[in-house]
């Protein structure tokens, strides 16, 4: 019995070396390079481009037969700038044992080895990866396919599938392969490095698994993905299943798709959820979770949350592309919206609130470039919703409905709706992008500043602070022109105006304005406190702006019994020029003296950027000479004339809001006419007299005693007016 087995296995052991021997030279007798011709017959009567093997076809000697094809190449279109559309280092197939002894071919793996792959799309719109058959008789070499009309030749799935599965691959990669994309239609170009690329699958009925790394214009990317067997797609399946997980450009995301009808009305329906870690892209950090469906004409996104940096929306965004503009319509809401944790920075929002504290004016406004022609892109509808409002720690909104429509190249804002400081503002914009209009209306009504604007509440018996009222009314109504924003600036028309009404200030440091020209301001102004609270009459804002210039027609003004400031002058946004003079009066002539007069004679200079405090030289000529020529008692007669009795009034005359306080009656609107007409007069007398005076004539001193005479008589009589009143 030993024997026996012995001299069996001895004799499958020769049968086996025997095979091993005949494979072995098989495998070096066997000439591929003769089928080379008939390879490149097949791809050319196929594509009509030219197939070349220019290397050597064989076969390795290994566990695993691998056929091997080096250097090969794929001629391009005849109007292509690079001679070949593909070119290979070399092609290795490798072949399964034990199936050839069925006489059935398994390919394990197929691996394209620096593959170099050029996409072009000429001017014309043509692409070089369309091919066509070529013409009848006609021979197959680069020289003899002259075509630029090609036809894209597109076999049917169905009947490719018994070939397929034939040589159908359990992997098949790609390494060390360069693809290039050049639209000369689109003026773009793409580079796109594969490291590696692989595809795996272990039978035809059985899901494919993908694993790549490239780098596309010097981004990584970088994933894999399960999609559905290659049968499936042959076979048209009605769903064929897609999942990928993908890291690109710094950020990730997930994928679950199901495809519908992919060979017809392709339609899909998709869960997505996306991740963009801080810093990246100069952004905060970002993750999406959202629902997609739709087709290739219309898709709807439900979107769970989008949470930027903790301030998650929720909504829907339509998308309708079956249009000849797109239209796309968006229903979104939050609970709470954090701009400043929208930056990675701590930077300051650009808001009128934050000019002061940053003791910075706006810096002049540059000569960019706006793109407004692009609103002629797609039509949108849009609406927003946000409970919460956070601006900064010192400012919030709440409510904010914000509602948008964009059609033929026309945005309109309607409405932006707003609670603010317990009050409304309501406004709209609208934004012509055919014109390059733009036009702005917004109204506030009864906004409490100290409940807006947290640093003006009292907090402290040591800093300024609004106790009760600051109850403010605010219009803004601007219209512009410009394709840059420099442009828009310097052809701004329209008004502003800002009004507050009673309330009761403490006095004390303005800790939000320190280190600032604004505290230098008040600092040379030298006005000392008279008493703890101020008890504010009224105090407005208004300017007037013409093509960029703002005028301020003594449109400044901040009126109590203790202390009345009253401002005159321009901003013009065309030079970044300021011109404002400043006019205090502290209400006690006996403390009126040469130094206090002289140092509030003080107006606002320079640049928008950079505006500096200075002395009012025509106001101090005055003061001089009126001295000069009548004693101290000028001071308190002309101090006691620069007053106006109902500022706020005078500041809003004109306006909608002129009878919002009480216009001067009897005595003192008399004295308002003599206001507004005798100091018209001093002015241009001390004009006058200042000129004369500079050139040193003994005449103008003549000139001026009398002059002065004539105008401290008209002041005294004023003076006496108030004492009666």
């Amino acid at each position: 019995m030993f024997k026996f087995i012995k001299i069996l296995f001895t004799a499958l052991f020769t049968i086996i070396i025997v095979a091993a021997v005949a494979v072995v030279v098989f495998i070096k007798t066997f000439d591929l390079n003769k089928y080379k011709p008939m390879i490149e017959k097949l791809v050319y009567d196929q594509t009509g481009r030219q197939l070349t093997l220019k290397g050597d076809a064989g076969l390795k000697i290994s566990l695993i037969p691998t056929v091997v094809v080096n250097d090969i190449s794929l001629s391009n279109a005849p109007w292509a700038a690079n001679k070949n559309m593909v070119e290979a280092q070399s092609v290795e197939v490798s072949v399964a044992v034990l199936p050839l002894l069925h006489k059935e071919v398994v390919i394990n793996n197929v691996n394209l080895v620096k593959p170099q792959i050029y996409l072009e799309k000429n001017k014309d719109g043509a692409a070089n990866w369309e091919f066509s058959a070529p013409v009848a008789d006609q021979k197959p070499d680069n020289e003899s396919v002259k075509t630029s009309k090609e036809v894209t030749v597109q076999p049917e799935a169905v009947a490719a599938a018994p070939i397929l599965a034939g040589i159908f691959a359990k992997s098949f990669t790609i390494s060390d392969a360069s693809l290039i994309y050049d639209d000369k239609q689109a003026s773009s170009l793409t580079n796109l490095t594969v490291n590696s690329f692989e595809l795996t699958s272990e039978s035809m009925d059985s899901n494919v698994n993908i694993a790549f790394d490239v780098v596309y214009n010097g981004e990584d990317i970088t994933g894999t993905a399960v999609v559905g067997s290659i049968n499936s797609l042959l076979q048209k399946a009605k769903e064929y299943p897609v999942k990928a997980d993908v890291k690109a450009f710094g950020a990730s995301a997930q994928v679950d798709a199901v495809l519908y009808d992919l060979f017809g009305d392709l339609s899909f329906k998709a869960s997505l959820q996306a991740n963009n870690p801080l810093g990246n892209f100069s952004a905060p950090e970002v993750t999406v979770d959202t629902d997609v469906s739709g087709n290739l004409q219309k898709i709807t996104s439900v979107i769970k949350s989008l949470n930027v940096n903790g301030n998650v929306i929720s909504g829907t965004i339509n998308a309708d592309l079956s249009q000849a503009k797109p239209y796309v319509k968006a229903d979104l809401q939050s609970k709470l919206i954090n701009v400043e944790t929208l930056t990675l920075t701590t930077k300051k929002t650009a808001l009128a609130f934050n000019l002061i504290p940053a003791a910075q004016a706006a810096q002049f406004v540059p000569a960019t470039p706006l793109d407004l022609q692009s609103l002629n892109l797609v039509n949108a509808d849009a609406k927003l919703q946000i409970s919460q409002l956070i601006v900064n720690k010192n400012l919030q909104v709440n409510d904010v409905v914000f509602s948008a429509s964009l059609k033929n190249g026309v945005l309109t804002v309607n409405p932006l709706k707003l609670t603010a400081g317990d009050g409304q503002i309501n406004g709209t914009l609208s934004v012509n992008g055919n014109n390059n209009n733009i036009n702005v209306d917004v109204i506030g009504q009864n906004v409490i500043l100290q409940n807006l604007w947290k640093e003006l509440a009292v907090s402290d018996n040591k800093t300024f602070g609004i106790i009760s009222g600051g109850k403010t009314n605010v219009k803004v109504k601007l219209s512009t022109k410009g394709t840059t924003l420099r442009q828009l600036a310097e052809n701004i028309d329209g008004q502003v105006i800002a009004i507050v009404d009673k309330s009761v200030m403490q006095s004390g440091e303005l800790k939000y304005l320190t280190g600032n020209f604004v505290s230098q301001l008040l600092k040379t102004l030298k006005l000392e406190k008279k008493q703890k609270n101020l008890e504010l009459s009224c105090a407005v804002v208004r300017g007037d702006i013409k093509q960029g210039n703002v005028n301020f027609p003594k449109g400044i003004v901040f009126n109590s019994p203790q202390v009345m400031i009253v401002s005159n002058g321009t901003v013009n946004l065309k030079n970044d020029k300021i011109d404002l003079t400043i006019s205090p009066f502290s209400g006690n002539l006996s403390d009126t003296n040469i130094a206090q007069a002289i140092s509030s004679l003080v107006k606002i200079a320079g640049t928008i950027e950079s505006p500096k405090i200075a002395i009012d030289e025509s106001a101090v000529i005055k003061n001089i000479i009126g001295v000069a020529t009548t004693g101290p008692a000028f001071l308190g007669s002309q101090l006691v004339l620069d007053v106006d009795p109902a500022p706020c009034y005078t500041a809003l005359k004109g306006t909608e809001y002129q009878n919002m306080f009480p216009a001067p009656s009897g005595m003192k609107a008399s004295s308002q006419q003599m206001y507004q007409d005798t100091g018209k007069a001093i002015s241009d007398g001390v004009t006058m007299i200042g000129d004369t005076a500079k050139d040193g004539a003994k005449a103008a001193g003549d000139a001026a005693t009398e002059s002065i005479d004539m105008l401290t008589n008209t002041a005294k009589d004023v003076f006496n007016m108030f004492k009666r009143k």
